[in-house]
């Protein structure tokens, strides 16, 4: 059986032209060879993929990949396909990637890796490999948005009107069929929002730099785990205590909160820090000496009740 070895992205172009923005183009060329390059890591394989000279009908962008173990590369590519082609069926699939409990775990990760590697040392991917490792590329954020990113450049060129996504064999022959999107789902792919669930420590220490005394949306500045940083207080009990005075600060100053750690996903798929806030202020020290604040003290409460019903349940479902 003949093994996939090269990639082809066919760009169908309206009024059977064979140009097309080179901006686009080569935006979608990066974004290609970023997420090629993310399964290829994600997967454990080494690969170099080389770009093969252009072809008409449209334009059609051929990238060979060299590697190793040719059950690998048929799977890189395979797993391609299926990223390029396959149509998110709701919003919904993109929204649940930003949310920690419906992603893999690292542990879960490499065992399937492992499990795949051992399958393609004696054979060509089956069908059950493909699905295996299509969903653990699609589990990543890059590989996401970089997809994302190719779809959105792509929507702005109004010459394409359909983008199709082959396996080929080393002799260049169709594997099977052309995988097409039509414009009209271009959109389908694309990350609307890049903000991801904010990561929220219950019991931070934050010494106070800088508290803001007036009304307003300006952030205030402390120093947490040593790193200075700018936090917006969105507990509205206690500023409202440290507008009318009720609350003073001096040097060395703390609070203990529940902290927010907000989180985004930037233009390259990494995760970065967008910000921080303070939800509940739970104690404020001043001179060493700790105060628990009115709504420390329900937040707690409320909490422990919450821990309770989660006890209950688990001894029910014991």
């Amino acid at each position: 059986m003949d093994l996939a070895q090269k990639f082809e992205i066919h760009y169908h172009l309206l009024g059977k032209s064979h140009s097309m923005n080179a901006l686009v183009k080569n935006k979608c060329e990066a974004e290609f060879l970023a997420v090629a390059n993310e399964v290829a890591e994600i997967l454990g394989v080494q690969l170099v993929w080389e770009s093969q000279a252009l072809e008409e009908g449209g334009i059609r962008e051929i990238w060979v990949a060299i590697g190793a173990n040719n059950s690998q590369i048929a799977l890189i590519i395979s797993v391609l396909a299926l990223i390029w082609s396959t149509v998110p069926q709701t919003d919904q699939e993109l929204v649940d990637l930003q949310k920690e409990e419906t992603r893999l775990s690292i542990e879960e990760k490499k065992l399937e890796i492992e499990k795949l590697k051992k399958e393609l040392e004696k054979e060509a991917p089956s069908q059950e490999a493909l699905k295996s490792a299509s969903k653990i590329a699609n589990d990543s954020y890059k590989v996401v948005t970089r997809r994302s990113n190719f779809y959105k450049s792509i929507s702005g060129c109004e010459k394409v009107y359909q983008v199709g996504f082959s396996s080929l064999d080393i002799e260049s022959r169709h594997l099977g069929y052309e995988r097409v999107v039509e414009s009209s789902d271009f959109k389908k792919f694309i990350v609307t929002s890049n903000e991801l669930k904010p990561l929220e420590i219950k019991s931070a220490r934050i010494e106070i730099v800088s508290p803001v005394l007036k009304e307003g949306k300006a952030k205030w500045k402390g120093i947490y785990e040593g790193e200075h940083i700018s936090f917006s207080m969105d507990d509205r009990e206690f500023k409202s205590a440290v507008l009318s005075r009720q609350i003073s600060f001096k040097n060395g100053s703390e609070i203990v909160c529940v902290l927010l750690i907000h989180k985004k996903i930037d233009e390259l798929g990494e995760v970065v820090t967008s910000g921080y806030s303070v939800d509940v202020v739970l104690e404020n020290i001043e001179s060493g000496l700790s105060k628990e604040t009115p709504q420390g003290k329900r937040y707690l409460h409320t909490q422990k009740l919450l821990e309770a019903q989660i006890d209950l349940f688990r001894d029910k479902n014991a």
